[in-house]
Parts: structure tokens; sequence; C-alpha cells
């Protein structure tokens, strides 16, 4: 009998047990129910909370009338003051004010959109009935929980440890319940009519904001109209003790700028949540163009700010610091008062400090990569740190002067790769403008760790100062600075304190005042233009320039109409434009101007124009048209407007240019967008370039000699496998760095390198290549340092002459950087020889796909780097998008990691209830791994066909973690902490197991291993989802051996449609497509970038054989192309879409090919072209490309 007791106690047991684990995992489920639930609550909340939204934008909107008012007093006051005319950047800085405030009746508009939103949610979800069933089950749990509780009233003394536990279940399933019910009473408190009166309220306020905000743009307009009658001279005299009449005036205008700053930040932040209405996104690009001219006005004040010890700025850091990694140059002025009394007591009392903090750039998180500068005992430091290598410099002792008038000291840093140099000028508000160094100090560092990289969402820039959350390096923990800064340029382009991100106690005094040396020419930066209003019909305009570019527009004017313009292309002055009979273009080559200054003079006569530009008058007749109409005209470049509405595509003039004269007159620009007073000899060299295949540079570098010690340095970008980089060769010494499937190969002397991985992926990359006593080194990015591999080479002997792009390279290469001078800065590549089609100071941005483009459409792709990149979505790292039948990556990795105890983890996000995970075969394919989900739950198969899953169901668009491992006989899987019943295997399954193939497959395995999938009824295609951060024994698995169709993973929702991740990625619709006379096309796209190709059909080699036939659909630079040639010739027609391609919603294109008329349709525009007759058509059968071509038909 006792025997039968304790039978039926262990029985009990077992049973205890088993509903112990239930409960913990419902206890689980019931957590993040709640977790639902409480976000639920907190939506209805933020719903109610709209209201206050808009009461906020409507006095906001009041404040910005009083705002009004005050400018206007302020206003009238300074134009009374005679030298107000000095204060002229700071005044311009208030013109954009008006532009801001555009954006108030957007705000309005969001806020209507908000309200309507959160009504739609409180609508369609079912909250109370979702609480009601999840109580229900929670008493149901209770109640089983106290059954339970009654039964183990009758066990033995033995269990009870069990009993404990279970008790303290009981009180977690009462603490669930207490939850559930304060959500269940919050949602009550949620009245629906009550956030329905809210939001109608919300709209009523909104509406009122809305026409408060038009009532002050009104106003504001009339304020502009005013500021616009006041003529301001350039500020170009010096400002001395005669100007402290105006002290005020500038100091009231200086304290408005940061709140001037803040608003521009509000509306940038605000039309970057309406990027995806199409609607207004017209409006919004020009609220963008607005808000960067003023962001480009505010960088050209030049007057210092001054910091008081309390205070400090933070400026924007740069927005591409790929610019940063290589080279950096930074140049500012500093003044320092003059010490208050003598001795430690005095300076204790006052004070005053001669070591404080001047500027840090880098990482938030100090520890990391930075460049700072502090004053020791009033002596300047420089300091950088690079990749865990703290460095300084020491230089001289600021100046220090009285306030009125400042004496300033000029500081400039410059670090190429790991060589910096630090410069001091004493004084530069005194003698000649180009003053040399009164000091210099450098530093020659290690070539293994030389790039500053920075995160691009944890970079700050501090000046003065910093705020109290942050933490700099030890060595720069010092008092904030006192006296006065001003910059003027940061990696060659002009920059100013006042155009800064936040400010905190800074202008509490008036600034210095400086004298500033004249200058006579301005520095045009080749991103924007000046614009001149016509008062009188110019019959002459005149400009002189100096320039390195061989392609630039000089001169627009126009209407809506017809325009003209005067334009650099190869070095030739052409004529252009609809108010000419046909274009006209001169015979000699005038640009690049680099010694001297040209000048260029545009003449109007009655019907003619004519340019004379250091050789013969280039003369066109004119049209007949009414040129009052014209009201005014740019020189340099044209806005963003004018190119889209002319389809102009020549870049902005870069370069320096002075003496602006219309009629003889000198007129500066009315509005000046992209340019900065003076021109450094510096700004007109460039280190970057573009190669076409067959281009190259080629130098003759002084100094520069493979016999001795080198070190080069250059960065590169190329979505090509093959091209040669760099060479150089001259008797025994050699070396050679060139692509070859990807990867970089560095022949040195008798010795090849290899790198680790392939850079053929359209980023920039930069590599260090150096030779010490015979040793050779390469490193890429400060990570990959390549490896010895055996074989040489024998290239062709250049003399000792250095090429870069040579002959089969496509790409960009950027500051190549030889050491050979005593210049810390890259090679000017306008002093090499160029060949072939290679361009200087332009790369392109998109990783191009290549088709047969003429000459016209590639230039659209330069005009900016940016142009046509659209704003990608958050991609996720370390994640692969998965679905299909071929979707997989496979992972060749030594046998000893599969053996013994092989662990494995990854995350996926699913809806699919069926699909492969992973999969690794064994020998002979009686034994497998797999992880595979059914019926929404993740199964883990092993041996032979055993397996083990949990009972929860995964596939619900959440992020899982899972975890699975073999142990000896024994395997295992965890999914989200929660632990299935281990498996186990006989002897025979695991020695099979000990005989892994490889490579083991993420998604979808091979056809190969489909048969044996099917026999073992594992699922043969991928689950359709996102995978991420894939682990072999705790490593995380970056590079995959190959991926097919894995694209990259994003955030955010998701719809319908197959995504192409570029770089030749296709899908094969029919591989035995007839093209034929008719043909009709009808398909959707989103893209995320408004070049690349889109169909493709027919004669694939037709780039050397214009008679072949064919038909491609493209994007370029946001324009969609259909090309055709019928046998007999090729056509095309275009379609320019209202609104931009990269607004986030899809496009309905339609391409309708009837025998030789193709017609091309774009959302509700639409354009045909008719081409040659022909009577016969191909009856071949071609692959049907949708998305991009195989590598091997692409052509230059």
């Amino acid at each position: 009998m006792a025997e039968d007791e304790l039978k039926k106690t262990e029985d009990l047991v077992k049973m205890l047990s088993d509903s112990k684990t239930e409960f913990e995992a419902l206890a689980a489920q019931l957590d993040g129910a709640k977790t639902d639930l409480t976000k639920k609550v907190n939506e209805l909340t933020k719903a109610a909370a709209k209201k206050d939204l808009v009461e906020a934008a409507e006095e906001h909107a009041k404040k910005l009338s009083e705002m009004a008012k005050q400018i206007v007093d302020a206003m009238k006051n300074a134009s009374k003051l005679p030298k107000v005319r000095d204060a002229k950047d700071a005044i311009e800085a208030y013109k954009n004010i008006t532009d801001a405030i555009k954006a108030a009746e957007a705000a309005a508009k969001e806020a209507k959109d908000a309200a309507d939103n959160a009504l739609n949610t409180v609508n369609k979800e079912k909250l109370t009935d979702k609480a009601k069933e999840l109580k229900d089950k929670s008493s149901a749990l209770l109640k089983d929980a106290k059954k339970s509780e009654e039964e183990l009233q009758d066990t033995a003394s033995d269990l009870n440890d069990l009993k404990n536990r279970l008790a303290k279940a009981k009180e977690k399933k009462n603490d669930l319940k207490d939850r559930l019910s304060d959500v269940q009473t919050q949602l009550d408190d949620a009245n629906r009519d009550a956030i329905g009166d809210m939001i109608e309220e919300a709209k009523r306020k909104a509406a009122s904001a809305n026409n408060t905000a038009a009532e002050t743009m009104d106003k504001l307009d009339k304020i502009r109209k005013e500021i616009d009658k006041i003529n301001v001279s350039p500020a170009n005299a010096n400002l001395s003790t005669d100007l402290s009449e105006v002290d005020q005036s500038v100091k009231d205008l200086l304290k408005t700028i940061p709140s001037l700053n803040n608003k521009i930040s509000e509306v940038e932040n605000l039309t970057s949540g309406f990027s995806g209405l199409g609607n207004i996104s017209e409006n919004i690009m020009k609220i963008k163009e607005l808000i960067e001219q003023a962001r480009d006005a505010a960088d050209k004040i030049a007057i210092p700010m001054k910091f008081s010890g309390e205070g400090h700025i933070e400026l924007r850091p740069p927005k591409n610091l790929d610019d940063l990694k290589a080279y950096t140059t930074l140049s500012l002025s500093l003044q320092r008062p003059i010490g208050r009394g003598d001795g430690k007591r005095r300076r204790r009392q006052t004070g005053d400090t001669t070591d404080m903090f001047v500027l840090y750039l880098g990482n938030r998180d100090s520890s990391k990569n930075y460049i700072g500068m502090v004053l020791r005992q009033n002596r300047l430091y420089a300091l950088y740190k690079l990749n865990g290598q703290e460095k300084e410099l020491q230089s001289d002792l600021i100046s220090t002067s009285n306030p009125q008038p400042a004496t300033f000291d000029k500081v400039d840093l410059h670090r190429i790769y790991q060589d910096v140099e630090l410069t001091l000028t004493k004084d530069i508000t005194s003698g000649p403008p180009n003053k040399p160094p009164s000091f210099r100090q450098t530093d020659r560092g290690e070539e293994r760790k030389n790039l500053l990289k920075f995160s691009p969402d944890d970079v700050v820039f501090y000046v003065g100062g910093y705020p109290s959350n942050f933490t700099p390096p030890l060595s720069m923990r010092l008092p904030k600075y006192t006296g006065c800064i001003e910059f003027s340029t940061f990696n060659r382009k002009a920059v100013s304190l006042y155009n800064f991100q936040k400010a905190e106690r800074i202008n509490v005094q008036t600034p210095c005042k400086r004298t500033v040396s004249p200058v006579d020419s301005d520095y045009y930066e080749g991103t924007g233009y000046g614009r001149v209003a016509i008062n009188e019909q110019p019959r002459t305009i005149d400009i002189s320039v100096k320039s390195s570019v061989e392609n630039a527009l000089l001169f627009f004017t126009g209407d809506e109409n017809k325009y003209l313009m005067v334009v650099v292309e190869k070095g030739y002055i052409a004529i252009q434009g609809n108010l000419i009979t046909e274009p006209i273009t001169g015979s000699d080559k005038v640009f690049p101007a680099q010694v001297d200054f040209l000048n260029v003079k545009l003449v109007y006569r009655p019907g003619k124009v004519s340019i004379i530009a250091g050789s013969p008058p280039l003369t066109a007749s004119l049209t007949e048209y009414d040129f009052n109409n014209f009201k005014d005209f740019y020189i340099g470049g044209v806005t963003q407007e004018i190119r889209q509405r002319w389809g102009i595509t020549i870049p902005p003039y870069k370069g320096c240019l002075k003496d602006l004269k219309v009629n003889s007159n000198f007129r500066p620009p009315d509005e000046p967008v992209g340019i900065s007073k003076g021109c450094l000899q510096d700004s007109l060299s460039s280190y970057k370039a573009q190669f076409n295949l067959r281009s190259s540079l080629k130098a003759d570098l002084q100094d520069f000699s493979l016999e001795n010690d080198v070190v080069v340095s250059f960065g590169f970008k190329s979505t090509e496998s093959q091209g040669i980089i760099l060479q150089n060769k001259k008797l025994g010494n050699q070396i050679n760095v060139a692509m070859e499937n990807g990867y970089l190969i560095l022949h040195f002397d008798a010795l090849k390198w290899k790198s680790s991985r392939q850079y053929n992926d359209g980023n920039w990359h930069y590599v260090t290549v150096s030779k010490k006593q015979g040793r050779i080194a390469m490193q890429i990015d400060d990570e990959d340092y390549g490896q010895p591999e055996s074989g040489t080479m024998s290239i062709p002997d250049t003399q000792g002459s250095t090429w870069l792009g040579k002959e089969n390279f496509k790409g960009c290469i950027s500051n190549f950087y030889t050491r050979r001078s005593n210049e810390f800065k890259p090679e000017n590549l306008y002093d090499f020889q160029a060949s072939g089609d290679v361009q200087i100071d332009v790369c392109t941005a998109s990783n191009p796909f290549q088709l047969r483009f003429n000459k016209k459409d590639s230039e659209k792709q330069i005009i900016n780097e940016s142009a046509s990149v659209c704003e990608f979505p958050a991609k996720l790292q370390h994640a692969y998008r998965m679905g299909g039948p071929v979707s997989s990556l496979s992972y060749s990795l030594p046998l000893q990691v599969l053996q013994p105890k092989p662990h494995f983890s990854l995350d996926v996000r699913t809806r699919s209830p069926e699909g492969l995970l992973f999969f690794a075969a064994t020998r002979g394919g009686q034994s497998h791994l797999a992880l595979y989900m059914s019926k929404g739950r993740i199964r883990l198969s092993v041996g032979k066909q055993r397996e083990i899953f949990n009972r929860e169901k995964y596939n619900d668009g959440k992020w899982h973690s899972v975890m699975f491992s073999l142990e000896k006989k024994k395997f295992r899987l965890i999914v989200d902490g929660i632990k299935a019943q281990d498996g186990q295997l006989t002897n025979s399954e695991l020695k099979s197991m000990q005989q892994f193939l490889l490579p083991a497959y993420l998604g979808s395995a091979p056809e190969s291993l489909q048969k044996e999938l099917k026999s073992k009824a594992l699922p043969k295609q991928s689950v359709s989802g996102c995978v991420r951060n894939f682990k072999m024994n705790g490593a995380l698995m970056l590079n995959p051996s190959s991926n097919y169709g894995a694209g990259p993973c994003f955030e955010g929702p998701t719809q319908k449609g197959v995504y192409f991740a570029g770089n030749g990625a296709h899908v094969i619709i029919n591989d035995s497509f007839v093209f034929g006379s008719d043909l009709e096309v009808l398909f959707n796209i989103r893209p995320h970038s408004q070049t690349g190709l889109l169909l493709h059909v027919g004669d694939s080699t037709s780039h050397v054989n214009t008679m072949g036939h064919f038909l491609s659909i493209y994007m370029l630079g946001g324009e969609v192309v259909a090309h055709v040639n019928n046998g007999k010739g090729e056509y095309r027609t275009s379609v320019k879409p209202k609104t931009s391609l990269c607004d986030g919603i899809f496009h309905k294109i339609s391409v309708i090919k009837r025998k030789n008329v193709v017609q091309l349709s774009v959302d509700t525009l639409d354009n045909y072209k008719i081409g040659p007759p022909s009577s016969t058509f191909p009856s071949t059968k071609d692959p049907l490309y949708v998305g991009g071509i195989p590598g091997e038909y692409r052509c230059s």
C-alpha cells in the first residue's frame, strides 16, 4: 500500500510540475497583454492631449505677431543710424524670419491631421472587448490555481517547497488580475464622446491658429518689403571706435539670432513629418530650400562672438562625416582680454584664469575619437584622438587686448590621415591679409590608426564651453572660455558661430570690434548663385573669374517663357537658351583660369548678344522678345526651381569672382547664396575625382620615390569588381593597388596582399600602404589589414610617374596623400594630367547602374552629389530580409565550429506561418539540423526528424529571440526565454550529427537539398520576414559566404511589393519573352533613389550593335524615361512627375508601344515619341528583366 501511495505522490508531483510550467507561460502571456493594453491607453491619452498642442500653436502665432511689431519698431530705429550698414550680415539674418513662418499654416494642418488620426484609432480599436476577454481568461486561470492549491494540501511534507512556489504563482496571478482591472478602469474612463468633443474643439482652434498665422504672415511680408528698401553696402569698412553708436543695435540683433535659429530648426523638424504627402511636397521642398538659404546666410555673418566664461554654443556637426575621416581642416580666430590686476590673490578674487576650454568636435562619449583645443597658461594646445591614440600639439601664447579695437590671433589646424599641423598667426588685425604664420607645430603619427571616425547619432561640436551633461576628456576639463572667438572655415567651407544649434549665455556683452583687411573678390562655393535685380535695361555685364573648373554656369536671365545663359563646357564658353536660334560654342579653350583673373563681358545689342572672354567674341542672334519681362539675372548658378523648369544640368560655378558690373557700374548681388568673402588659392584646389573606363590622372610627384620608405593613403568608392586604382613603377620598385572580384589587391615590389573582404559596395573606403625598412603593410578603414598571398605580377614601367584610375577603374578617388612634401593636405588633382573621361571635383553619391545613357544624361547626376538619393527609411544593422524560393544566406565555416557542442542564435520577425529558418545537412543525408516554422510555431528538427517546439505562435510581426544548440545527446530550443522540453538523440544519431556538410544555410536551402527536405517533411522555402544578429558559438556572423535574394531589412510599416537592393539585383519575369511590335507594361514603384533601371527587354548587347531591338524603362534624376530601339534606330520619351519620386508613395508607371510609337505615363502625366518606321520585328526570345540587369550585360 505504501508503494501505491508513493506512486500516487509521484504522479501528483509530475502533474503539479506540468501545471506550474503552464502557469509560468500563461503569466508571461498576461505580462505581454498588459504591456499592449498600456500602450493603447497611452495612445488615447495622447489623443486627448492634442488640444494643448493646438492651443500652444495659437499662442505661438500670437507671440510671432508681437515679435513682428517689435521688429517694425527696431527697424525704424535702426534705419536712422548712419553706420548700420556695418551690421549688414546680422540684419540679413532677419529676412529669413518670413520664410520660416510660412510653415505655421502647415503646423495647424498637422494638428488637424493628428486629431483625425486619434479619432480613427479610438473608433477602430476594440480595446474594451479585448480587455474583457483577457479578464475572463485571468479569472479562469485563478480558479485553476485555487483548485491546484486544494490538491496540494493532501500531499506529503516533502512537497512543501512546491507548495510555496505555487503560492507565489497564485500571488502573481492576483497581481496581474488587479493590473488588468486597473487597465479596464482606465479604458472605461476614456469616454469616446468626450474625446470626440475634444477633437472637434482642437479642429476649431487649429482653424483659428491658421487665421492668426496668415495675419502674422501678411504683417511680416510688409516688414520684409521695408527691409528690402534699406540700401546696405558690403561690410568691408573697418570696425573701429566710430561704430560705438551702433553698439546697442548690434547687441539687440545678436540676442535675437538664437531664437531665429531655433525657429528654423522647428520649421525643419515640422516639415520632415510631411514627406509622404504628395500634394504639399513641392511647398515642403521650397521651405527646406529656404531653411538652407537661411543657414547659409548665418554662416556668412562675419562678427566675433563674445564668451564671458559662463556660456557656450553647440554647432551643427557636418552632414557628411565621411569628409572628415581622412582630412580635417579648421580655421578660427581667438582674442583674449587683458588680465585685471596682478598677484595670485587678485586672480583668485576675480576668477581670472588662463586655463580654459576652446572647442571640442567628437563623439558624445569622449573616450572615443575627437579633435579639441584648450588654453593652458594662455598657451594654445590642439588635442586629438584617433582610435585610442591621444596626442597634443603645443603652440604659442594668445595675444591679449581690449575689446575695442581687439587684437585677434588666427589658428589653423590641418589633419591629413595620421599627420597634423597647427599654425598660429599673431595679430591678423594688422599687417597684410596673407600674413605668414608666427608659429608652426607638426606631428607625424602612426599609420596603423589614422581615420577620424564619428558616429552620426553621437557627434557633438561645442565651442567656448560645454553643457553640464557632457564629460570632456580629462585633458580638456577646464573652465569655459573668456574672450572673443570667430570661425572662418571648416573643411574649406565658410562657417560662422552664428549658425549654431544651441546657445547658452553668449554675447552677454557687446562682441569685440576689430579691423578687417579689405578683400576685392568673393568665393563662389559651387552650391548657390548671386541674384541681381534688374533696375535698368543692361547693355553690358562684366565679371572677372579665377577658377580650376571646366564646366560651370556663369550667367542666366529669363522668365517663365524664355531664357538665355552663358556656360563653360569642357573649358569652352558657350551661349545657350531658347532666346537664340541655336546654341553656339567658342573656338578657344579659356578654362581653367587658375593663375590670373579672366574678364568675361556680356554685351547686348539690338537683335544680338556677344560674349568676350580672352578670345574672339562669341555672338548669337536673339529672337524677338520683350526684355522688360526679365526682372533679374543670376551669376554663377540658379535656383533649383529654374533648373527643373529648363532642365539645366550644368553645375554651378566654383571659384573666385570679382568686379561684377552692370553698365560699367559696380553692382554686388542682391541675393547671395553660397558666396563668401575673400578668395584663397587653396580654394581653387580639388581633392577628389570621378573616373570612367579608360580614364586616368597622371603626375610626376617630386620627392616621391619607391626606393625610399613611403606612405601612401587614399580614399575610393566603386560598384565595379575590377579596376586599377593606383600604379607606379621605376626600375625594380613597383606598387599596384587594384580591385579583383571586389577584393583589394596590393602588389608592392615582390609581395602581394589581399583584403579580407570585398569593397565594391559603392561606399567610401580609405586605404593606407606603407613601406618601412623593407616591411610592407596595408590597412583598409582601420579594420582590415589584409593577408599576404603568394604570387607576383609585373606592371609596365611608368618611369616613376604616379597613375590614378588607370585603364579599367570606374569610380571615385579622393584625398590622395604621399607625405612627400611639408604640406599637410592631399594632392591637388588639378595638378595631374588627365586623360579620358575623368571629372575632377565631382563624385556621384548614388550607386549608378550602367546603361546606354548619352553624355547629357550622365551629367544630370553630377550637379549635386546627393541630388538623386531619396530619404532612406531606417535600415536595421546586421539584418536581412528573407522571402521566396531562392532567398538564402550561406556560411562556410571550419568544421570544428560545428563540433562538438554547436550553439546558434538569431532574431526573427515574420508573419509567415510556414518556412525554413536554418538548415545544415550531414554526410550521407541521414541526419540534419533544421530550424523552421510550422503553423506559426518555431520547431527544431535534429537527427532523424526528432523535433522539439514551443506551443506559442510567433508569426505576429514582432521580433523574437531564438537560441538552439546541441550538447552531446541533448538538443535544446529557447524562444524569448521560454525553453522547450529538451530532445534526446540515440548513439547512432549522435555519431551522424558529427559529420556536418558545409555550408550552413539561413533561409531557403539550395536546389540540391530540395529532395532531402521533401522526404523529411521540412519546408523548402524561406520564411518571409527579417532575420538579424545570426550568431554561431556567440560570434556574430557579419559576412555570409553568399547571398541569394536577401536584401536589407527596414523599420516601419511595410507594403506589398518586391524590394530591389540595387547593384544589379533583378528578377527575370519571363526568360523567353518575344519583343514584337506591340507591348503594354503597367507597374507601380516606390523608389529609394531617383536614378535606376526599372525594366529591360530585348538585345542586352545592343550597346555595341545599334540595330538591336530593346525596350528599357529607367529613372534618371527623378525623371522616368522609356528608351526604344526598333532595329532602325533609337528613340525615347520621358516624363517628369509633378511630385518627387522620393515622396514615399507608390507611383503608377504605364508604357504602351504600338509599332514605332511609344507612350509613357507617370501618374497623371504622359508623353509619347514617334520613332523611325520599321516593317520587321524580331522573333527572338529574350529575358524580361525587372529592377536591374546581370553584371555581364552592363556597359559604360
